[in-house]
């Protein structure tokens, strides 16, 4: 398929378009149509049948499907508002059901005042609607762990029914894959019953604590809400808010629910150890790459099965190796082939070791084995691989994980890229290793060319540029830069990047020297000197390594008086997002942390280091490392690292987005000081979990188009998910910054 092909139209801003809409009913008919479905309930008897069409009405004033089903707060509390100025018998019944089966707190209690306040007939149902009997509550899983079905049980009198929740624990430690009403639990129960004796020991049935059973499932409802496009059936937003209210029947007396321990990496190191040293361990061939898949899987049931490196699962296993590692994991080609055999025999080694039937042994043992055959296929599949490893591929095998890592920083900052906008149209994913593809994100990085590029005709200038001459510089640079040809453009690229210049003026210097070298090219006839090329290269930024003679020495630490003005820049950010700092040269680099997460606005939910010039990593003592000797970051002083005007650190907040800030010392001063303060800035700090510098940008664009098709999305994402009530992208509040880290303690042993 042509990248042109691959491109969404966007939809039209035009006066035309816009009073389409205008034409679309008000809320007040939506209201209507909705209060209406209650007068046939105005005279019902059944609370449960009122329930149930409640239930399912919040389901369809839910939110875009995109995250999760929550029903929209707005739309609903407009419902409820346009029912009290109604206050017809219908208006009222609704009212009336609302403030028990609403899934928010604020909607059922405003539901509950309309009704005190309207003063009129309650229908039949009214006194007892939400007032249901609790009996028992039954647990029927299997015993690997994957999933139950959880039954609660409640009646009207003799009238009994039970809501029944799937919940599969092989995410956010638990999440609600269904949900559904039973009219008669006792059938049921005893189908499950039936079930039990059939399984041969593969799923037991229990009674559960009422209260165990409501901390469950509505933990279990919150992980569901915060997942990115749940894998629910259309009842899950049918019953949702009837499930919901029958927990808040159950009692709420279970102890809060204790998050479970962290797994050092020496505990995980020793069950490594231990499973290498088994006959299932030693039937293995490649020693390194056995470890490296063994602790790849000791690692993913640390950190995302609920510190259960020993549990064995058939969805666990299949969830690691075709999704988990396709997506997360750079494999070299002997981990990639040896990595099936590892799953397989661990599973072995693990199973035996656990307190699982026979039966379910082997059927754990049996699908291992399975999964792994579709192992290479799923983990070459293009629709898997991440950023990362797409950026990686055509490489051949690397030498090693830094090998790699080296790889991704420098092709990353020739392209950071995987989706555009030009024009008009939208290419969401683009496959920077095609050369075609990798042009057109070039083009997308320059939206003030794009109608100039687009018009055959243009033969001009933009502010003295040549678009198309710009545009082809710039994909030479980039290209080069991709494959590392010659690798003195990279070299080159690193030290102006290492001097403070942002990653759009390092590619133009780069362009200058290959447009210099062309030019001289195309007046004489002659080929393009390649040394004279690389020599430019080169001196670009002072490239030529001086003798050691001539070297001169490293300058003494400043006293544990002096004070340090720093600049502290986000890489890559398009405006320029920065802040600039006062604060002691004593602060220690775990102090810095704090200090850095304060003046951008983080929230200090993922992991960070430093890096110094020479390259040294400074990281929390109890980080798991890649690296063979961090440093402790909260026993290094910032002057131990960086003692002079211009010299430099790089910080890197949440590994998976990438948010890497450039620290540049601006002063170095004399006089004391005891606190961090915010000098200037410019810009509000990026959005928590937005994707990097890319997604951020993407997503002020987004919110900054009130047509944009996804404009309702990313606002319902924001205020929901992030918490963020207000965007705006150009807001620098430096009072709001001063006053976060007057409470940000600095020095030596502090703030770490």
């Amino acid at each position: 398929m042509s990248p042109v092909s691959r491109g969404r139209k966007k939809k039209s801003r035009s006066g035309k378009g816009r009073q389409r809409l205008s034409s679309v009913p008000t809320f007040d008919g939506v209201y209507r149509a909705v209060v209406d479905g209650f007068r046939p309930l105005v005279s019902a008897h059944d609370p449960f049948e009122v329930e149930m069409f409640t239930s399912g009405l919040l389901g369809t004033l839910q939110k875009p499907e995109s995250m999760g089903h929550e029903t929209d707060p707005d739309l609903l509390l407009g419902l409820i508002g346009y029912c009290r100025r109604t206050g017809s018998p219908q208006a009222v019944a609704a009212l009336h059901a609302l403030r028990v089966v609403a899934t928010t707190e604020e909607a059922r209690d405003a539901a509950a005042a309309a009704t005190a306040s309207l003063n009129r007939p309650a229908p039949p149902w009214a006194g007892r609607i939400g007032e249901v009997d609790v009996y028992e509550s039954w647990w029927m899983g299997d015993v690997h762990g994957d999933q139950a079905d959880v039954m609660c049980v409640f009646g009207y009198g003799a009238d009994r029914h039970a809501v029944m929740t799937l919940v599969d624990f092989n995410h956010l430690g638990g999440w609600v894959k269904d949900v559904f009403p039973i009219d008669e639990p006792e059938q049921v129960l005893a189908q499950m019953r039936v079930s039990v004796d059939e399984s041969g020991g593969v799923v037991t049935l229990r009674p559960v604590d009422p209260a165990d059973a409501r901390q469950l499932i509505e933990r279990a409802f919150d992980a569901t809400e915060m997942t990115w496009q749940p894998d629910v059936p259309d009842t899950y937003a049918e019953f949702r808010a009837l499930a919901l209210a029958r927990c808040r029947a159950l009692p709420d007396t279970a102890p809060e629910r204790r998050e479970p321990d962290e797994v050092s990496g020496e505990e995980r190191d020793r069950i490594v150890d231990e499973f290498l040293t088994s006959n299932e361990g030693l039937s293995l061939d490649s020693a390194e790459a056995t470890r490296y898949c063994a602790r790849l899987i000791v690692d993913y049931g640390c950190d995302y099965d609920e510190s259960q490196p020993m549990r064995v699962s058939p969805a666990k296993m299949e969830n690691f190796l075709l999704g988990w590692v396709p997506r997360k994991v750079v494999l070299d080609e002997e981990d990639k082939a040896t990595m099936p055999a590892v799953a397989a025999a661990w599973t072995r080694w693990a199973a035996a070791r656990s307190d699982l039937p026979a039966v379910a042994v082997a059927e754990v043992v049996e699908a291992a084995d399975e999964i792994g055959q579709g192992f290479a296929d799923a983990y070459d599949d293009p629709a898997n691989a991440s950023p990362g490893r797409l950026m990686l591929q055509g490489l051949g095998e690397l030498d090693g994980i830094d090998d790699a890592q080296a790889v991704l920083e420098r092709r990353h900052f020739a392209m950071p890229y995987f989706g555009t906008r030009i024009g008009a149209e939208d290419y969401p994913q683009l496959d920077p290793n095609d050369a075609d593809e990798r042009r057109l994100l070039i083009e997308g990085e320059h939206p003030e060319y794009h109608s100039a590029l687009a018009d055959a005709s243009f033969d001009g200038e933009i502010d003295g540029v040549n678009p198309r001459l710009h545009i082809a510089m710039h994909e030479i640079v980039a290209n080069q830069l991709w494959d590392d040809d010659p690798p003195e453009a990279w070299a080159a690229a690193q030290r102006l990047v290492a001097q403070g210049h942002d990653r759009h003026d390092v590619l133009h210097a780069l362009a200058d020297v290959a447009a210099r070298q062309l030019h001289g090219a195309l007046s004489t006839g002659f080929p393009i000197a390649d040394s004279a090329y690389r020599r430019a290269l080169e001196a670009l930024g002072g490239g030529r390594r001086r003798s050691t003679r001539s070297a001169k020495p490293r300058p003494s630490a400043p006293g544990a008086a002096a004070t340090y003005q720093v600049k502290i820049g986000i890489r890559g950010a398009k405006p320029p997002i920065w802040r600039r700092l006062r604060l002691p040269a004593d602060t220690t680099l775990a102090s810095l942390h704090h200090v850095i997460q304060a003046a951008f606005g983080w929230e200090d939910c993922h992991l960070h280091h430093f890096f110094d010039d020479e390259g040294r990593r400074y990281t929390p003592a109890d980080y798991e490392s890649w690296d063979d000797s961090p440093a402790d970051e909260a026993a290094t002083r910032l002057r131990d690292v960086v003692r002079q005007t211009g010299d430099k650190l790089r910080y890197e907040y949440d590994f998976g987005d990438s948010w890497n800030h450039d620290i540049v010392v601006e002063d170095v001063l004399t006089e004391k000081s005891s606190a961090a303060v915010c000098l200037a800035g410019r810009r509000a700090g990026p959005v928590e979990d937005s994707g990097g510098i890319w997604g951020y940008g993407y997503l002020c664009d987004v919110m900054g188009d009130p047509d944009h098709p996804e404009h309702a999305e990313r606002l319902s994402w924001l205020s929901d998910v992030v918490g963020v009530a207000r965007f705006d992208p150009k807001a620098f509040d430096q009072d709001a910054i001063n006053t976060a880290l007057a409470s940000v303690p600095v020095g030596v042993g502090r703030g770490g």
